[in-house]
């Protein structure tokens, strides 16, 4: 029998607007051709270059389940 497959979780964006002077914009349009990129991903990468740091850090897997035997007990 095959598995259902489980929906994936939509991921939420925010909009944000924010004003460039035409010199940052005409050295923003040269950079992104210089380099080949866009302007919007030139700047979520320099977002998340800097926001990383403060993302909440996920506690560590836990791999021992409920019904799993424990051979070495640390009373022994």
């Amino acid at each position: 029998m095959a598995r259902k497959k489980r929906r994936r979780k939509p991921i939420r964006f925010r909009q944000i607007t924010f004003k460039l002077t035409e010199g940052q914009k005409a050295a923003l349009d040269r950079y992104c051709k210089t380099y080949q990129t866009t302007p919007i991903r030139f700047i979520k990468a320099l977002v998340n270059g800097h926001v990383e740091r403060y993302r909440p850090d996920s506690p560590p897997p836990n791999f021992v389940t409920e019904n799993q035997l424990e051979l070495f007990e640390p009373g022994e």
